[in-house]
């Protein structure tokens, strides 16, 4: 469904759980979206590890709030 919108270039599919320099530069990623759902539970031993935290440094995050309504996985 991703796919099927015209603003989005491509999906990866099987992405890593933790975006490196080297992912990004490499498949050329210009913005890194997110959206924190109560599905997203972490391990209390994995709680340190910040996934984006490559992403948040080149500055190219952007966390959207869930909206029920509007978004569905």
């Amino acid at each position: 469904m991703t796919l099927a919108c015209k603003y989005v270039d491509e999906v990866i599919i099987g992405a890593p759980f933790i975006l490196t320099a080297d992912l990004i530069n490499s498949l050329n990623i210009s913005h890194v979206i997110y959206i924190p759902t109560v599905d997203d539970m972490v391990l209390k031993e994995y709680k340190h590890i910040d996934p984006f935290a490559v992403a948040k440094e080149k500055d190219i995050l952007i966390t959207l709030e869930e909206d029920p309504e509007e978004l569905t996985i």
